[in-house]
């Protein structure tokens, strides 16, 4: 592949992509604002083909697309004729974060981060974390659908084996499920006869500090 010439701006190469995906899934859960956004790709080092569709960026890669942020040392992108793209990303670790519509935050880290913009998937492979609100699950591989909210953690993808790493390998899946407050009433007549309806969720502006050396790099 016959590298690009450098971005005009010296200290970063900027590929965005005028990516537009009108979710009518009715659980969604990532941020549906996340999906009208543009998608904003940089890095230090670029090269690509446009033909093909193929981008490959190095050093301080930034995803970005409203809530969503992954950031990573390297990615290898590939855009589709759907208007989606497919990303891998690596690093120690790859960060990934984006605001779910509950209004706290999705956030995991690991070794490597595969994610395809059409279903909302991340994958996150070796060394993986990821916290969902205050839930947190831990495992070699760990797949979570933004859209639909679900995730599932293993030894592997495949189930065959173990997988990954030696230092990852064997440690099975360690699901954290934090308890949950009162669910608020349901809206109907107060004691004055007037009608209270529902509040809308709070939505946090930052996502919240993990105490984990994992996410010490995490921006």
């Amino acid at each position: 592949m016959k590298p690009l010439p450098r971005a005009a701006c010296p200290w970063a190469a900027m590929l965005a992509i005028g990516l537009m995906t009108l979710g009518t899934v009715a659980d969604v859960q990532a941020e549906r604002a996340d999906r009208r956004q543009k998608v904003v790709i940089t890095g230090l080092d670029f090269n690509g083909d446009a033909a093909q569709g193929t981008y490959r960026l190095r050093n301080n890669v930034v995803i970005t697309q409203g809530t969503l942020r992954i950031t990573a040392d390297q990615a290898d992108v590939k855009t589709r004729a759907d208007e989606h793209f497919s990303a891998v990303l690596t690093a120690k670790p790859v960060c990934f974060r984006e605001r779910t519509e509950k209004g706290d935050w999705a956030q995991g880290v690991a070794d490597r981060v595969e994610y395809d913009s059409k279903d909302g998937v991340v994958e996150l492979f070796g060394n993986a974390i990821l916290f969902v609100g205050e839930d947190e699950i831990r495992a070699n591989y760990i797949i979570y659908n933004t859209q639909s909210g679900t995730f599932e953690g293993r030894e592997s993808k495949t189930r065959a084996g173990a997988g990954g790493t030696d230092a990852t390998a064997g440690k099975g899946v360690t699901f954290i499920l934090q308890p949950r407050e009162s669910a608020a009433p349901a809206s109907g007549p107060s004691a004055d006869g007037k009608t209270s309806a529902k509040s809308a969720p709070v939505k946090q502006a930052q996502p919240p500090k993990r105490n984990e050396p994992a996410f010490s790099r995490c921006a």
